[in-house]
């Protein structure tokens, strides 16, 4: 069985824009930290970038759009325009499956929208997915500026428990 570690989202725009996650810092720290024991592992490591559309800040090209960590000339980037990265890319599965991947790790962004939606369709795609609790966050409400007052820990701890119930 082989395991890659899947970057979701790590982009300007969540992480250092004008509307970063809560914890931004902390959780960008711990992913950080997580890619360097991939890269010493010699873990393959996948990092998806949101293209939003050309209205938004995170479009292609844009400097919110940017990945913060960069990734190496050996690492896979996958671009996606839905929230599901396996839909946007419908030949990705294949492609890890042809490189030995059986397994995969998740850290990133949002717990209850890319992030959730991807570790659902890979578990259904035959994968073994993982995903620790501290390596995802999202928003309060789940956007910022939303009126909902349900805390960011509170939604991701949920997604966390969802995930974890599909192994």
């Amino acid at each position: 069985m082989s395991k890659a570690l899947v970057i979701v989202d790590v982009q300007v725009s969540l992480f250092l824009g004008p509307w970063p996650v809560p914890g931004a810092a902390d959780l960008l720290q711990r992913i950080g930290d997580r890619l360097l024991k991939a890269r010493l592992e010699n873990e393959q490591v996948i990092h998806v970038q949101n293209d939003g559309p050309d209205d938004e800040m995170d479009a292609p090209g844009e400097p919110w759009w940017e990945l913060v960590l960069h990734p190496k000339d050996n690492e896979l980037v996958v671009r996606k325009t839905t929230q599901n990265v396996f839909e946007s890319n419908p030949e990705l599965a294949s492609e890890l499956r042809a490189k030995g991947i059986t397994e995969l790790e998740f850290a990133g962004v949002q717990s209850d929208m890319c992030l959730g939606a991807s570790a659902r369709a890979a578990h259904e795609l035959g994968f073994k997915i993982s995903v620790e609790r501290n390596m995802h966050a999202t928003y309060d409400g789940g956007y910022p500026g939303s009126e909902d007052p349900t805390p960011a820990s509170e939604i991701s701890d949920r997604i966390q428990l969802e995930l974890e119930a599909l192994k």
